[in-house]
């Protein structure tokens, strides 16, 4: 049992440090308003990603791994991430403005309707997950807390030595730059998903 719980915890740390949305929102936010308040983003990525997966844990009988609801998912996820994008993008100094860039809402649906996170979820996580609970009681929800754990301390690792950088990323016109190459990354995520929905939707 001691083996798979390391390996969720692993995988966890694997997947807080693939580059996404959710590291991008955490990074721009630690320059906008310092690493602490940037904490705010990770722990709103963190329970979103534990609601909805805790969700997939309980709806996986019933969704097939091949089923085009992914894609439908992720057609809607890329439109709302390409908004997301113009926000960071329209950013011109830190703490600008009187509303936050981000808050557990747009945190929350962005995750919801990830059509590769339900699928990295469904088909990765789940048959662990069944794994670790063949051999322990609640093994589902021990590898949704070590999973998230791993995520938790993953995430916060990469952003903390960024926002050491932010005396010198906001200097002047350059952290207008920054949050523009922000902006265009978030973009090409948006435009990778509804590619590849698009893709599986009419071919």
């Amino acid at each position: 049992m001691l083996a798979n719980i390391i390996s969720t915890f692993v995988l966890g740390l694997i997947g807080g440090a693939n580059p996404g949305p959710i590291l991008l929102f955490s990074c721009a936010e630690s320059l906008r308003v310092g690493f602490k308040k940037s904490l705010r983003v990770i722990f709103w990525a963190l329970i979103s990603e534990s609601i909805v997966a805790a969700v997939i844990l309980i709806l996986v009988s019933f969704l097939n791994p091949n089923s085009i609801v992914y894609s439908y998912i992720s057609l809607v996820g890329g439109v709302y991430l390409a908004y997301l994008a113009w926000q960071v993008y329209k950013l011109k100094g830190i703490g600008e403005g009187t509303t936050e860039v981000f808050n557990f809402k747009k945190i929350f649906i962005i995750t919801l309707l990830n059509g590769p996170f339900w699928f990295f979820w469904i088909t990765i996580c789940v048959p662990l997950a069944a794994k670790l609970s063949s051999v322990t009681t609640f093994g589902y929800w021990l590898f949704l807390l070590f999973f998230e754990i791993g995520w938790l301390v993953s995430t916060t690792i990469l952003v903390f030595p960024f926002s050491r950088f932010r005396n010198f990323l906001t200097k002047g016109k350059m952290i207008g730059v920054v949050y523009k190459i922000f902006g265009i990354i978030l973009l090409y995520f948006s435009i990778k998903l509804l590619i590849s929905a698009l893709t599986k939707i009419f071919i």
